[in-house]
This record gives structure tokens, sequence and C-alpha cells, in this order.
């Protein structure tokens, strides 16, 4: 299932998500660990948590040249009923589709001005488009297994310590302590989820340009360490 978190900083935006990807052989569980989950498109980053082909089938299309949030959409929607008539046999595909949604940043113009935007998309929230939140309020796809009290028990002490830069003085202390904040959060949810691991990646999109981290581990001890880079979009 995995994990993903985007978060709107108001100049820029932060997405992450943990690397696990979960098969299942003859009833057992198998974990992969590798997979890369934050992407770059044409009009920012995104990344998403879920139905693995289906996550992979729209990764795929999501090479092409993007140019708005309703590209995003139809390509969801498309892979979705693709996948749909795919795994038509399961019983549980209508199910795993519901449980796979998107986060994603894009830059927007709002009174002639570009502003930056995460939008989230999933079937349990809206089925037709996608929200967005305020600035500073993160965009989070739980994991299926974890339980709503467990899940609000931990990550409303970690989220508190979000920091909004207040200024361009701010923008690198900000980045470092967000990040802090998603790699405290995974780590904490990650003993009531095995479909979490505490490998993971993330990725900055700030103005017109954006970056992505390697894959990095959460150590015993809670520490990590990752750079990224930024480059134009």
């Amino acid at each position: 299932m995995t994990i993903a978190i985007g978060i709107n900083l108001g100049s820029y935006a932060v997405l992450a998500a943990d690397t696990r990807t979960t098969y299942h052989r003859f009833g057992m569980p198998f974990y992969d660990d590798s997979s890369t989950k934050v992407q770059k498109t044409t009009m920012g980053l995104i990344t998403g948590a879920g139905f693995s082909p289906l996550l992979d089938s729209v990764k795929r299309e999501l090479t092409e040249q993007i140019a708005n949030t309703e590209r995003v959409l139809s390509i969801i929607k498309e892979e979705s009923e693709r996948t749909l008539q795919a795994w038509g046999t399961y019983s549980q595909i209508d199910s795993w589709i519901e449980q796979t949604g998107w986060i994603f940043s894009y830059t927007t113009l709002l009174n002639d001005q570009p502003t930056l935007r995460v939008g989230i998309f999933h079937p349990s929230i809206n089925k037709e488009m996608y929200v967005t939140y305020e600035v500073g309020y993160p965009e989070i796809i739980l994991p299926v297994e974890l339980d709503y009290e467990t899940a609000e028990a931990i990550y409303d002490p970690i989220l508190q310590r979000i920091k909004v830069p207040g200024d361009s003085s701010e923008l690198q202390s900000s980045i470092d302590q967000n990040i802090a904040v998603i790699g405290a959060l995974i780590n904490a949810l990650q003993p009531h989820c095995p479909s979490i691991s505490r490998r993971f990646q993330v990725g900055i999109h700030s103005g017109g340009q954006v970056g992505i981290s390697d894959l990095t581990d959460i150590q015993d001890d809670g520490t990590f360490s990752l750079s990224i880079k930024l480059e134009n979009l």
C-alpha cells in the first residue's frame, strides 16, 4: 500500500513516499523496498499509494508532456478503467482501485500571479476531481491497515512540527525541518504498518525547479541523511 505525503509550504512544496511494494505469493506477503515513488512531471512532482499495477501504469503515462491538472486526472481515469478491465477476474479489484490515490504539485495563476498548489486525488475523497488543502496542512494517503485512532495518536503530535517559512531566510531551515517531520512520521508509523518501509524518498518543488532525493534509509535511532538538487522543469 505504502504511504504518500504532500505539504504545500507556500514558497515550496514537499512530496514524499516510502519505497515498499508488497507482493503476495501463495497467500504470503513479500516486500520490495527499492521502488521509486516520487516522480517529476512537466508541471511539478507526483507521488501515489495503493495498487501497484495502477500506480505503475499512471507513472508511465505521466512521462508525456503534462500541461495541466485536467490531463493528470484524465490519465488516472483512463488507466483506472484499463486496470479494471485487465484485472476484472479478481473480485477485489474495485476495492484495490478505490484504495489508490495520488498527490501532485503544480503552479497555477491566482490574480495573475504564479501560485504553487498541491492537490490530492483519491476515490475516498472525490471520484471526479482533486482536492487542495491550505498552506501548512499535509495531504496524506495512509495505509489501509492503519486504524484511525492509531494514526491520529501518532501523526497529530508529529505534524504539529511542520514549519512554514516566513521569508526566504527561513527557506532552508523550513525544508530541513519538514523533511525531518516526514521522516519521523514514517518511522513512527512503520511498526504498525507492514506495508511501510523505513526507506523513503522526498521531492521538493520550488518555483520553476524540482528535485528528488535518492532512496534514503531511516536508521534505528530515527536519523537519516539525504540531499536534493533542484533542477529546472
